[in-house]
């Protein structure tokens, strides 16, 4: 689809969503309004109303639109002043946007027990749409994204189509709005602002371990036990996983570094091309600390409403790792695969072409290769040395580990000093647990990874790098995530959109007893995978389906269902991992993949041979994620069986599609 098409089709689109407005007739103004609270005692007088009764402390009120003859006024879709209202230090001024005619206030303190509601809305904002209307924005990000496989483009048409209805009809108008509310907003947020540093810190202090030559010490290391085809697959599978912290890394350096030791021990390039591929998202999507990492938490971070939910959200991104079942799987059938000496579909027949000729590559085969990539910036005449990979790679972890600690540590202190006899007991008996639990992710991991890039540029100018040459190899490195930061951004905003125009409270409401909590984490995984293999991003789709799943239909859903906390925070934790481990399945089977071109490149392989080979393994992946997920859902069972499920799975799958793939170079390492 040409660029030129983008702008009709968006006219079209306002041009419906305003008709679909316009016939709705919604109130421009309630006759007066009604206020009800979620508890009801101890009580305070409130004024502005008919001696309503205010509870102290805390309060969550709902605010109804009502019309002349007193009935809630469901056409009032507008916003209201008010005062006399406090939320985290800060005063609110207005309520809104209302859906439907109501309003709920969460969390809000009334410092004086009053609180005053001015007649009609405060703010420029254009009635807004109710029904299918406020679906528009997500749909068209995931249309265009579909039609243009620009997902930065699609992205910014969705915050703009959702602008237009929520502030202004002008289209001019609106698309300045994206921009200084919706963009800005997002990137003014404290919390996100944390997450662009951390990404920042964590992609430059990569770049000047790349540059002094610490993952190639790694990779020489490693390269020196491994003798054959096994034992060189398991070795790339191993680098695979410790360069967990960014998949760019993991795909050019191992890639470019493993390639003539695989060559060698007649290993095809389609194979590594897989290893590589399939060791670096889903390392990266389930690591501890990664750009990943930085992500994803920005993603949860994204909506106020989702924080009393799933609480810290870097936490509640750790809790969902064993619920990874793509990633993990995926893992662990590379690694069968090269103790096991099996493949099957295409890839069988490139590791016996490869076996028994030493042709790497078939024959006519266009691999995609750049020479320049080799260098991985690091100085050919500096000896390798595998702790100036590990020493700042450690760093990260435990100065984030120290900062969890003391971070939470001091609000354990702070909660025991206002009575509160649980954090009390924590303090006295230094309960890990509950301290790190307690601790500020975002502060931590900016620590760790500002403290691990001064630890990396001290090693380099000990080894007699110049301060020029350092400041540089970091922000090459920083600049090697700027993209991932604009889609991150971007996704910010169109959360924001959303929440503005109720579109989760909407599609709630139609999925009633259509939708199911139970089935969301499967429906999740699939339509991330669709998305991210029509585009070829997973982040792009990742931005895209957590703000609707996560943040908008399943806490609603689970409420309605009537279940429990514990389960729907069960779901919530499943939903999260499946959108993750879809996004990962598309991208890997998505010929426009960046990390999937990235790692044909690195490999020196076919990009299409690449494609067809890697793509039977990734679907017997998620083949056996379905039923996982359906019994996660339904049956309720625990993440951790659910892995040993899906081992079996995999495992079994695996050995009876699969072959031998002839013999071996060494007797030492001969296959089964």
């Amino acid at each position: 689809m040409r660029a030129r098409h983008i702008l009709p089709i968006l006219v079209l689109i306002l041009l419906a969503g305003s008709q679909a407005i316009g016939a709705q007739e919604p109130s421009q103004a309630a006759a007066r309004f009604e206020l009800s609270f979620a508890n009801e005692s101890p009580l305070l007088p409130l004024k502005g109303i008919e001696q309503e009764m205010l509870p102290p402390g805390l309060a969550t009120v709902t605010i109804n639109a009502l019309d002349p003859d007193g009935e809630l006024d469901q056409g009032f879709t507008g916003t209201v002043g008010i005062s006399g209202v406090w939320r985290a230090g800060k005063p609110v001024t207005t309520a809104g946007p209302f859906f439907c005619g109501s309003f709920t206030l969460e969390d809000i303190e009334l410092p004086n027990g009053v609180i005053s509601i001015k007649d009609g809305p405060t703010k420029s904002k254009k009635i807004l749409p109710a029904g299918w209307v406020t679906l528009l924005p997500p749909l068209v990000a995931i249309i265009l994204a579909f039609l243009t496989r620009q997902v930065l483009v699609a992205l910014f048409c969705g915050v703009w189509v959702g602008a237009t209805f929520a502030y202004d009809y002008n289209p001019i108008k609106s698309f300045l709005y994206s921009i200084d509310t919706y963009i800005v907003g997002a990137l003014a947020d404290t919390s996100h602002a944390v997450v662009i540093l951390f990404s920042f810190a964590l992609a430059g202090t990569i770049g000047v371990i790349t540059h002094i030559g610490g993952v190639r010490g790694i990779v020489e290391v490693v390269s020196r036990w491994a003798k054959g085809p096994r034992s060189g697959q398991v070795a790339t599978w191993f680098l695979g996983l410790f360069i967990f912290f960014d998949d760019y890394a993991n795909s050019l350096i191992i890639g470019n570094t493993m390639r003539p030791f695989t060559d060698k021990v007649r290993i095809s390039r389609e194979k590594l091309a897989f290893i590589v591929d399939s060791t670096a998202a889903p390392v990266a999507t389930i690591g501890v600390i990664s750009t990943w990492t930085a992500f994803q938490i920005g993603l949860l971070s994204q909506e106020e409403a989702l924080s009393d939910k799933i609480g810290d959200p870097y936490m509640f991104f750790l809790e969902s790792i064993p619920y990874s079942f793509y990633s993990i799987l995926t893992l662990f059938l590379v690694l069968i695969c090269g103790l096991m000496l099996r493949d099957f579909g295409p890839m069988r027949k490139a590791e016996e072409r490869c076996r028994s000729t030493g042709k790497v590559l078939r024959d006519g085969a266009k691999p995609l290769f750049d020479d320049t990539m080799s260098q991985l910036g690091s100085s050919e005449d500096l000896k390798p040395r595998w702790i100036n990979a590990v020493l700042p790679i450690f760093c990260v972890i435990a100065f984030t580990l120290i900062g969890l600690y003391t971070t939470g540590l001091d609000a354990l202190k702070e909660a025991a000093a206002g009575g509160d006899s649980a954090a009390a007991t924590s303090v006295i008996n230094g309960n890990i647990g509950d301290i790190i639990r307690k601790g500020d992710s975002f502060s931590a991991l900016l620590w760790g990874t500002m403290g691990a890039s001064m630890v990396a540029i001290l090693m380099a100018l000990g080894q007699r790098f110049s301060l020029d040459e350092t400041i540089s190899a970091w922000i090459n490195g920083a600049r090697s995530i700027v993209l991932a930061l604009i889609t991150l951004l971007l996704a910010w905003s169109i959360g924001a959109v959303c929440k503005d125009l109720h579109t989760g409270a909407y599609v709630a409401s139609i999925s009633s007893g259509v939708l199911t909590p139970e089935i969301l984490p499967l429906i999740a995984f699939i339509s991330s995978a669709i998305i991210a293999v029509a585009t070829g991003t997973s982040y792009g789709t990742m931005g895209l389906m957590v703000p609707i799943f996560l943040g908008q239909l399943i806490f609603p859903l689970a409420a309605e269902a009537g279940l429990d906390d514990e389960t729907s925070r069960h779901l919530a934790l499943a939903l999260l991992a499946a959108i993750l481990g879809g996004s990962v399945f598309g991208d890997h089977c998505s010929p426009i993949s960046d990390t999937t071109v990235l790692s044909s490149m690195a490999s020196g392989a076919d990009h299409i041979d690449h494609v067809k080979t890697q793509f039977p393994y990734a679907l017997l992946s998620a083949g056996v994620c379905i039923p996982v997920y359906l019994l996660i859902g339904y049956a309720g069972m625990s993440p951790w069986l659910g892995i040993v499920a899906g081992l079996a799975g995999v495992f079994i799958a695996f050995r009876l599609l699969s072959k031998d793939t002839g013999p071996t170079v060494d007797a030492g390492d001969s296959g089964s």
